[in-house]
């Protein structure tokens, strides 16, 4: 494995790779602490201590601490970025719908002219198989490609997809944890890992880009544009943009994908008033439960709150034997995940962590309190059924206290989409 385009701690680790620079680890800019590794400025996150090596005061950054340790009086090093040119080659079982054509062709134009572009797609359009072939004819020229998104469901799923159509690719998965086997030519990642490289990407294509926390963290869409070289494409994807997001693009630099692959729509939320308890079973949705599995039919509950899910969940877990319970704050989280993939989970209570990532067939979702979620949230729980073409249908029952803005507006923009699918022939 070479280190070209990275950040390197020690010197001992590289061959043959060529210093592009040596920097401090931590540097004062205009009176204020600022980390070379991944540039934050936030002067809360610096730590002053006693280094008994270098027998002086120094100051490291805990932004990045899971990355390594990097402080004011130890030596960075940033090794030169590396091109190599491959086949692109990459199978495709099935051929791409119109609107994915559309897109494909789309986000080809936007690499090789190094241009943004924001892909606007339903949940379930076949997201993955559009960036395809704009990645082969990157990698026929060398450029250097990343994938990434920041959730780490989301990187294993499309590292898999990836891995499976470009066969002969050296392809690396990053995520804490996960290093870097190969060159860093083609990578999968967590936005976070691109806080290791400098100037080395020409594509970096950002799958969930609303998603926590790259919605709500700035330092990590500076990391992007570090991470990237000077002429460079940057491909967004995402099915809830905000205005934010598309305000950074032109016009013709966002393209509208109102339709899945399959050609059905988008399943509608079935908004129900019912208060599930904490002290006692809701017969509603027992009822509902029982049919599921009867049925052969997965099942998420969601819900907004980690203790309020807990609670619930122990009411229910004497009536089925295959059901689960998850949370970001659950060390089994990645196992329970693998279980339910593996058909031994029909019922799973989850927070927010499988609004993405996770696709299943014969799946039907139940949201509790929905009126405590964002539109977003609604959009991207409701996306999660209906997304396999042997199964394209199914019920997303959304239990609340009141209609809610947030709701309506969910409703509102799923049935928009599938009344765009419709007027542009793109519905069965």
């Amino acid at each position: 494995m070479k280190y070209y385009g990275r950040i390197c701690h020690d010197l001992s680790d590289i061959t043959d790779e060529k210093i592009l620079k040596t920097l401090p680890g931590v540097t004062i800019v205009n009176d204020k602490y600022k980390c070379n590794q991944c540039t934050n400025t936030d002067q809360r996150m610096f730590y002053h201590y006693y280094c008994y090596h270098c027998n002086k005061e120094t100051i490291y950054c805990r932004s990045c601490i899971q990355l390594g340790k990097v402080q004011s009086c130890k030596n960075i090093y940033v090794i030169e970025s590396h091109r190599e040119e491959t086949s692109g080659y990459f199978k495709l079982d099935f051929k791409l719908s119109p609107q994915q054509e559309l897109a494909s062709q789309k986000v080809s134009e936007a690499i090789l002219s190094h241009s943004p572009l924001l892909l606007h797609a339903v949940t379930g359009a076949g997201k993955t198989e559009m960036i395809f072939e704009g990645i082969s004819k990157a990698r026929r020229k060398g450029y250097n490609v990343a994938v990434v998104s920041p959730r780490v469901d989301v990187v294993k799923e499309v590292y898999l997809r990836l891995k499976q159509a470009f066969v002969d690719e050296q392809i690396d998965l990053l995520y804490e944890g996960q290093i870097a086997k190969f060159n860093s030519t083609f990578i999968v990642s967590t936005v976070h890992q691109l806080m290791r490289y400098y100037q080395h990407f020409d594509v970096v294509i950002v799958d969930e880009v609303d998603a926590f926390p790259l919605e709500m963290d700035n330092q990590l869409m500076t990391t992007i544009s570090k991470a990237t070289r000077i002429q460079s494409s940057h491909i967004y994807l995402t099915a809830t943009p905000n205005k934010q997001l598309r305000s950074l693009f032109k016009e013709h630099q966002i393209i509208t994908l109102p339709a899945r692959y399959h050609g059905h729509p988008l399943p509608v939320p079935e908004f129900h008033y019912n208060i599930v308890k904490t002290t006692k079973i809701n017969h509603k949705l027992l009822k509902f439960l029982k049919r599921q599995v009867n049925e052969n039919r997965k099942t998420f509950v969601f819900f907004h709150d980690i203790n309020y899910m807990e609670s619930v969940f122990k009411l229910y877990t004497q009536y089925f034997s295959k059901i689960e319970c998850v949370s970001s704050q659950d060390p089994e989280r990645h196992e329970k995940v693998s279980r339910l993939r593996n058909n031994e989970v029909d019922i799973m209570f989850t927070t927010t962590i499988l609004e993405r990532g996770v696709t299943l067939p014969a799946l039907d979702v139940v949201v509790i309190r929905t009126d405590m979620f964002t539109s977003s949230a609604i959009i991207q729980i409701a996306g999660r059924v209906g997304r396999k073409t042997s199964n394209p249908t199914g019920n997303v029952i959304c239990y609340n206290k009141g209609i809610t803005k947030e709701m309506d507006l969910a409703r509102k923009e799923i049935m928009s989409m599938n009344k765009l699918a419709k007027e542009r022939g793109w519905l069965k």
